[in-house]
């Protein structure tokens, strides 16, 4: 059923795609002999839009890949889930079970998979980006793998979706009480309901192509993401208040298929983890340079009313998940903790 499954797929993939070309310069250094590698036909499945952050890295995957492997390997991008007709959970069980090859997608939506994903979203526990991407390409990503291994995927790396704002059409967030009473959408995961309903607010879970409308008209008052994947999703158009707390990192993570992977031979294997690492870590860096512009859009363009929290500020709320902190230190162990770098 499944590889009947697959070939519906991808004879129905022709038809979703709209190619454009592009003019790719190569050193020729990198010149490729592509008899080296494995002639494949990939797909790549995410749940962006075309302009989020994993849709990026994706598309920029695939140009890499083509390019760096002679044109032996190419690579066709689905956002939008749309070979899940835009749920999440579903776009992740086609990796899972072989339907697509690639697959990006959230580490509270992977936490589907193991919850012990979730890891890496403890509050407040990155400083900086470059810490975050380190700790991915690093032994917080080796200890991923370890965990995606028995799913039957093989991590490959990530792609910053970003440090989390929280957004709601009632009132600006600048304290722990106004979050009290809020519907805040989340992608579930148990830390995230731990964490909005240790501050008084009501989390629903919801898949994230829903949340522009449920927004809209009213269902929900607020969801938290990061800046560029707000602007992706337009959801500055119906929200009012944006509150900068920075309170999780969340990534993109980048997974194959572990059966399709292993029939790839040694040299495209490496190929496209290279390819992989070098197109997430340049779409982390265009994501941190546009951070400031996206602020400074939804003040001057959406009228938007943009709080970035001080250190006084966000220490208030940090005294409130303290406990919840210290419980899944426990829940997650030492190997997991020590993955991270969590004291």
């Amino acid at each position: 059923m499944h590889k009947l499954l697959t070939q519906v797929v991808r004879l129905c993939s022709a038809a979703l795609l709209c190619c454009s070309a592009a003019v790719l310069t190569v050193p020729a250094a990198q010149a490729a002999d592509p008899s080296i590698y494995t002639q494949a036909d990939l797909i790549i499945s995410c749940n962006g839009t075309d302009v989020a952050n994993d849709t990026r890295a994706a598309k920029r995957f695939a140009e890499l890949l083509e390019e760096r492997s002679g044109g032996a390997m190419k690579v066709r991008v689905f956002d939008n889930d749309q070979l899940s007709s835009n749920n999440q959970k579903k776009g992740l069980e086609l990796a899972a079970i072989g339907i697509v090859d690639f697959d990006i997608h959230s580490t509270s939506i992977m936490a589907n998979l193991d919850p012990r994903m979730m890891i890496s979203t403890l509050p407040w526990l990155f400083p900086d980006y470059q810490a975050a991407e380190d700790a991915f390409f690093g032994s917080g990503g080796e200890y991923l793998a370890k965990v995606l291994a028995p799913k039957g995927l093989t991590y490959l790396g990530a792609v910053h979706n970003g440090f989390k704002a929280i957004t709601n059409s009632k009132h600006p967030i600048l304290e722990p009480k106004d979050l009290s009473g809020l519907k805040i959408r989340i992608p579930g995961g148990e830390l995230f309901y731990a964490f909005y309903e240790a501050f008084g607010a009501s989390p629903q879970a919801m898949s994230w192509g829903e949340v522009f409308t449920a927004l809209q008209q009213g269902t929900i008052d607020g969801h938290d993401n990061s800046l560029s994947t707000i602007k992706s999703a337009n959801i500055q158009e119906v929200q009012k208040y944006i509150s900068i707390t920075n309170y999780t990192y969340e990534a993109f993570t980048f997974t194959a298929n572990s059966e399709h992977f292993a029939k790839l031979n040694p040299a495209s294997q490496a190929l496209v983890r290279e390819c992989v690492e070098d197109a997430c870590k340049e779409i982390n860096k265009q994501v941190v340079i546009e951070e400031d512009q996206i602020k400074q859009e939804f003040i001057e363009k959406n009228g938007c009313q943009v709080d970035e929290l001080t250190p006084e500020q966000i220490a208030k709320f940090k005294e409130v998940v303290k406990p919840l902190i210290e419980h899944y230190k426990q829940v997650y162990g030492p190997e997991a903790c020590a993955a991270w770098n969590i004291k």
